[in-house]
């Protein structure tokens, strides 16, 4: 029977009554989303953010594609796609929702973490893969006092104005950019979240470019910035919408995630080397390869 959809994941009834406009989803598909009606998880978590007026549904094209390689594989290791539902909101328009938005994804990873629990591969950090002002969102949880820096393994931002807002219509989103900003440049050297930041080139009339480059603040820092047109085996400009479901691209990203597996763990690793070599393999050097730790050793990958 196949069931294509995504699974509402129930929150706390305190987090719900303080954030009613605002939902967690599974994604789901096929005998996959019959097996996980019923918790707990066994994968590794990667959650989805979308962007102004962005619907939570949008990750469906990059865990399809996550989920044909994990059956290619045998489920050897497979990735659960959780997704944020937003309300569809404008926070390109209105930045007055953006430190509430941010809130709530904190809530929202410590949720899905609860949810491997007793597992004996249980995950403690999960992979962030924001779109658009989704990918602002994501870096401003370091700015949360609460919030532990370990939660999170991965950020990938898609076509996200990192540097400063497309149109600064409100003092709520200057600030809010000024806020994450000068977070992430007086905390340069203590920040090791490895980061891609991917533009979707002259196509993307919304965002341009140069706004969604992440400056090498430091040594340590772990950041990548590519441009669509220039991943390997993409090689085109995307809009600012097509970027979350051009297949090409999703296959380079799905292919980085399961090279980016730490065999011991069957979690994404915790190597930040590992992690920027795995990503400059896939998105700057070699199209459609297994990463190797030793290059004269590179093999077809195989499945997609």
């Amino acid at each position: 029977k196949e069931v294509l959809g995504s699974k509402k994941i129930e929150l706390p009834k305190k987090l719900a009554k303080r954030y009613p406009a605002y939902e967690l989803y599974l994604y789901g598909e096929g005998s996959y989303a019959e097996e996980h009606k019923i918790l707990p998880l066994t994968g590794i978590p990667v959650l989805f953010l979308p962007g102004n007026a962005g619907s939570y549904k949008q990750v469906r094209s990059i865990g399809s594609i996550a989920l044909r390689k994990a059956e290619d594989i045998d489920f050897k290791y497979h990735f659960d796609f959780f997704s944020v539902n937003f309300n569809e909101e404008l926070v390109a328009l209105y930045g007055g929702t953006l430190q509430k938005q941010t809130k709530f994804v904190h809530e929202c990873i410590k949720t899905i973490l609860k949810l491997y629990k007793g597992q004996e591969f249980a995950p403690k950090s999960v992979a962030i893969i924001g779109h658009s002002m989704g990918g602002l969102v994501a870096r401003a949880l370091l700015t949360l006092k609460n919030f532990k820096q370990d939660l999170i393994n991965l950020l990938i931002t898609q076509a996200t104005p990192h540097v400063a807002p497309v149109m600064p219509l409100d003092r709520f989103i200057t600030d809010f950019y000024m806020t994450v900003n000068n977070y992430w440049i007086l905390n340069a050297r203590h920040i090791n979240l490895t980061t891609l930041s991917v533009a979707g080139g002259f196509r993307d009339y919304q965002v341009r470019s140069g706004l969604t480059f992440l400056p090498k603040l430091s040594h340590h820092t772990s950041a990548l910035s590519v441009v669509t047109s220039a991943v390997p085996k993409t090689w085109v400009s995307t809009d600012h919408l097509s970027i979350v479901w051009c297949k090409q691209l999703q296959l380079t990203t799905i292919r980085a995630f399961f090279d980016l597996i730490d065999a011991d763990t069957k979690q994404i690793t915790e190597n930040p080397k590992k992690k920027l070599s795995v990503l400059n393999h896939h998105f700057i050097r070699h199209p459609a390869k297994h990463f190797e730790e030793n290059p004269a050793i590179i093999s077809d990958l195989t499945g997609i």
